[in-house]
């Protein structure tokens, strides 16, 4: 990031005192405070809708959030070095703990404000709009019909982790098609796109602790990258899927989450049923075979095994809180 600052300062119309590393991302020390600049890895015409996605939440009051900075020529972006950059002010605070009640309390009101404020979203009309809704089906089927392809790739390969997979794929097949067959025997989706279609609601798409950050006073959402048209389920469930590998599916921190959720939004009876077949799929263990067998391998077999290892052991967990999950409601 050298020899950019006066491109940088010009852009945006601040003195910079110099530029620091800082995750995957810089702060930039200016005479306008601290900033954040971070290489998108969307093309502009995505960073226009994501950019229109945030001051419609800020106009409805949902102000807790990483505002791009629109440069001199009003664009939400900088393009420098063959790439497309995004500038917020610096949010000070830290991450978000899932293990801990007042975080979770506050990450589960923070993503239904978010899910409120959304409402009502009219993408600019110059910009691509992300939109997810209606694909729900598809992607579990084509994840399925994945782990079905690689069960014959284990068969040939026969590593720890191909008899460890060989073990268990046919258990998480069973649990998957019955949740594909759910979901698409049930008017309950359909009548959930649709009425997302209506109200044009956003999710955010990646509801992690890393987003969330907490400073003296405020619960920040931040990094809108992945925001998107979509049913609010999608962020409800993902949200108490990571929750719940992180106590072996204990039930009252579930109902911590939908209860202090449902204090600021509803959760209808449609969005109680997918959030359920969510829970259902087997995604993680989607993911770590995924990741093995499809992608370039960037952990050590050890540690992918350790990672399939747990899939298996919280497998018993989940199936006594799946039988409990209708206590929800």
């Amino acid at each position: 990031m050298q020899n950019i600052d006066k491109e940088i300062s010009d852009k945006f119309r601040f003195n910079i005192t110099n530029i620091i590393p800082f995750k995957d991302a810089y702060i930039i020390n200016t005479s306008e405070g601290k900033k954040l600049l971070r290489k998108s890895r969307l093309r502009p015409d995505r960073i226009v809708f994501v950019h229109g996605a945030k001051e419609h939440l800020y106009r409805n009051n949902f102000k807790n959030l990483d505002r791009y900075l629109c440069t001199t020529d009003n664009n939400p972006y900088i393009y420098i070095n063959d790439s497309y950059y995004t500038v917020t002010n610096f949010i000070e605070g830290r991450e978000c703990n899932f293990e801990n009640r007042e975080d979770t309390i506050s990450a589960a009101r923070l993503l239904a404000s978010f899910h409120n404020a959304s409402k009502g979203y009219i993408a600019p009309a110059d910009c691509k709009e992300a939109n997810e809704l209606g694909k729900l089906p598809s992607l579990f089927n084509k994840r399925l019909n994945e782990l079905k392809r690689l069960k014959k790739i284990a068969k040939k390969a026969r590593s720890k982790f191909d008899y460890l997979y060989l073990e268990w794929v046919d258990y998480f097949l069973n649990i998957g098609g019955n949740v594909l067959e759910q979901l698409n025997g049930s008017s309950s989706y359909k009548i959930l796109v649709n009425r997302a279609r209506e109200e044009k609601v956003l999710c955010h798409h990646d509801f992690t602790h890393r987003n969330i950050i907490i400073s003296e006073n405020k619960v920040n959402l931040v990094n809108f990258e992945y925001c998107c048209y979509e049913i609010k389920a999608y962020d409800i469930a993902n949200f108490l899927r990571r929750k719940m590998r992180k106590c072996n599916w204990n039930f009252d921190d579930a109902k911590l989450i939908l209860d202090e959720y449902r204090n600021v939004e509803e959760i209808s009876d449609d969005e109680f049923f997918i959030i359920k077949l969510m829970l259902l799929f087997p995604q993680k263990f989607w993911r770590v075979a995924n990741r093995y067998y499809n992608s370039r391998r960037s952990w050590s077999e050890r540690i992918f095994i350790s990672k399939l290892q747990e899939v298996v052991d919280e497998a018993a967990f989940h199936e006594q809180f799946m039988k409990r999950y209708d206590e929800l409601r």
